[in-house]
């Protein structure tokens, strides 16, 4: 196996520099409980000394050794790291956690252990049975969750743990020579028997320091061998990656490798193409019995259909009362997926399941009705972007509904019961989705068309004595008022005005009054009577008051020098503020802000800035818009100065004198 697809995502291009045959194997970086004492001596990481935590070495071995016993072939997957704790709050990092596929996989030996210097002398504290946790992170991913114990500050941590199967894997990765913190030394180590041909998927940055494919040796038989391809990778003293807001899944961006199965070819026998196509995992998942076999089902809604249809007129009407009876009427499991737990109406008795009981009940529901709908497979942001050129089913986590409607395709989810018809939840918003039908496969853009408003009507009066009260009035749609009503969703009256107050610091709410909290089709309404928190401040004559009691922009989300990954902010924004501040007679403006009118390119951004006194009532405008949801790398100069100009606006004061 000499030959394989290359595929570069991003920056990173993956070129193997090849080594005379049967070249010896390197020693490995690291060896599981040999830490030493300038290790624990270590107070800073000198490249970085705001670290809070490094990675001393991140080194993982993935094989597929040939097992005589069975006469076939398995994998194993082995990895230990070792990890030294700078500051408190690195302590974190003391804990690690592993999936894993439950059904194919077995974890083998786990160790974990944290080394402390004490008096001079190491001291080692080994992982008990009670900080080892396995969690069920899905219908068939378990989580396999480590607590260090006694991690503080200058501990060395350890882990070494092993994962094998009896069936090579499909992937082998990704390997993430980035992570949150540095790592001075990252290796990872693949060996290939000739047999399996795997294509090698790369993206990042980074550049590797090591980066070999070397052959050995396997055999069969005493007089039957194989050749192996050994591919030995490594990145030294790679900077931490640093996340910002408005991000979708690091994953994205971080460098890493990985090896995607592109073919097998049996001992003594035919290669078998694993490649695939779309067309092919369109085909096999319309065959599924819980995938394509469930939609054919449906006659347990049949009193559903007749009750909808007998109320409903237009397609619209359809879709919202079909949409709205799934929500009300299923529970969601939290638990993610593409296929359904056992069936759509063992789910449809229990009332309740995963994404897909629900999405394809929803699928299935809309189809009775007369409308044309087909489950959308996806990959959620935190699942990472899909690869539009390397079909794979497996890299889909995913299943929402859409319908044709018109000329147009609409795509909903009913897991969430705050979330309206026309807006998918913000997991699901990850560029790409496809669509599984009968008719054949295609790709969609899966992004928020609709833009996420709050308009903010602040009426306050400002007394002699320098206290402020009055009235706020806030209108949000979309996003913004998907957020709002999760935020304040089954609160007692104390416990909202509790949580108003913690969210908005300025001020004190004294009483609220909500609309359309459970109509989500509507805009959500919240009417507050509040008293400003401080007096303003006074010096001399001379009254200083910042007009934004709430929704003040008063920090730069854009803090990095550069950005060499993209500005997701999932959905196009506008933010309306008004006030009208009533000031005592007699009460002039000395100062006020100048006005603004400021715009990124192609009106890509836009703020709005104002202020105005007619008699004792200054009147004060600011809009801010956001109108795109990706700001790319190149953007992000002037995206970062936006927020600069808009932050600085936000924080001047007006300036009142008695005249």
């Amino acid at each position: 196996m000499k030959n394989f697809t290359m595929i570069r995502t991003f920056a990173l291009a993956i070129t193997i520099f090849f080594v005379s045959n049967l070249a010896i194997a390197q020693k490995a970086p690291i060896k599981y409980g040999k830490v030493s004492m300038d290790e624990l001596l270590m107070k800073t990481y000198e490249k970085d000394t705001s670290a809070v935590a490094v990675y001393l070495c991140d080194y993982g071995v993935s094989e597929i050794p040939f097992m005589t016993t069975t006469f076939s072939f398995d994998y194993k997957h082995t990895r230990i790291m070792r990890i030294k704790i700078l500051k408190d709050e690195g302590l974190d990092y003391g804990d690690l956690e592993f999936s894993f596929y439950k059904g194919s996989s077995n974890v083998g030996s786990v160790k974990a252990c944290t080394y402390n210097l004490e008096n001079g002398k190491i001291v080692k504290t080994k992982i008990s049975a009670k900080d080892r946790i396995l969690e069920k992170s899905s219908d068939d991913v378990y989580t396999y969750k480590l607590a260090c114990p006694n991690v503080k500050p200058g501990s060395v941590v350890e882990f070494m743990y092993s994962i094998s199967s009896d069936i090579p894997p499909y992937k082998m990765g990704p390997w993430y020579f980035q992570k949150s913190i540095p790592i001075v030394w990252s290796e990872f180590r693949v060996n290939v028997p000739e047999y399996f041909h795997y294509k090698k998927n790369g993206k990042g940055y980074l550049t590797f320091d090591v980066n070999e494919h070397t052959y050995g040796n396997g055999s069969i038989a005493p007089q039957e061998q194989f050749s192996i391809d050994r591919y030995r990778f490594v990145v030294k003293d790679a900077p931490a990656f640093k996340k910002e807001p408005y991000t979708t899944s690091s994953k994205n961006y971080m460098s890493a490798v990985e090896f995607e199965l592109a073919g097998v070819q049996e001992i003594r026998g035919p290669y078998h193409d694993r490649i695939g196509s779309w067309e092919q995992i369109n085909k096999d998942l319309m065959e599924n019995q819980y995938f394509g076999v469930q939609l054919k089902s449906g006659g347990f809604l049949k009193d559903v259909v007749a009750e909808i249809s007998a109320k409903a007129e237009t397609d619209e009407e359809k879709i919202l009362a079909a949409f709205n009876y799934i929500k009300a009427n299923m529970k969601w499991n939290d638990y993610y997926g593409k296929y359904v737990t056992t069936s759509l109406r063992a789910a449809f008795k229990e009332k309740k399941g995963n994404v897909a009981d629900i999405n394809l009940m929803l699928v299935v529901l809309l189809n009775k009705l007369g409308l044309k709908a087909d489950p959308v497979i996806l990959s959620t942001r935190s699942n990472g972007l899909l690869s539009l050129f390397s079909p794979s089913e497996r890299k889909f986590n995913y299943v929402i509904a859409s319908c044709k409607l018109g000329e147009n395709r609409i795509y909903l989810d009913a897991t969430d019961a705050n979330c309206p018809c026309n807006l998918l939840p913000e997991r699901c918003i990850n560029d790409k989705g496809r669509v599984i039908s009968s008719a054949g496969s295609f790709f969609v853009d899966i992004e928020s068309k609709s833009v996420s408003k709050s308009a903010t009507i602040a009426k306050l009066n400002l007394s002699e004595d320098g206290m402020v009260s009055g009235n706020v009035d806030l209108s949000l749609n979309g996003f913004t008022a998907l957020q709002f009503r999760d935020a304040i969703q089954n609160k007692s009256e104390d416990e909202l005005l509790e949580t108003m107050d913690e969210a908005y610091e300025l001020i004190d709410v004294e009483s609220v009054e909500l609309e359309n909290l459970k109509n989500v089709e509507k805009n959500v309404v919240s009417k507050m009577e509040v008293e400003l928190s401080e007096e303003v401040e006074s010096v001399n004559d001379l009254i200083y008051f910042n007009p934004f009691v709430i929704n003040k922009i008063d920090e730069n989300p854009f803090t990095l020098e550069e950005r060499k990954y993209p500005v997701d902010f999932t959905y196009p924004m506008d933010r309306t503020f008004m006030l009208e501040l009533t000031v005592p007679e007699g009460y002039t403006l000395e100062s006020k802000p100048a006005p603004a009118r400021i715009n990124l390119p192609e009106k890509s951004g836009q703020f709005m800035y104002s202020v105005n006194q007619t008699g004792n009532k200054i009147m004060v405008v600011s809009r801010f818009k956001i109108n795109k949801r990706t700001f790319f790398f190149d953007e992000y100069a002037n995206l970062k100065e936006f927020y600069n100009l808009v932050v600085a606006k936000h924080a001047e004061m007006l300036v009142l004198k008695k005249i």
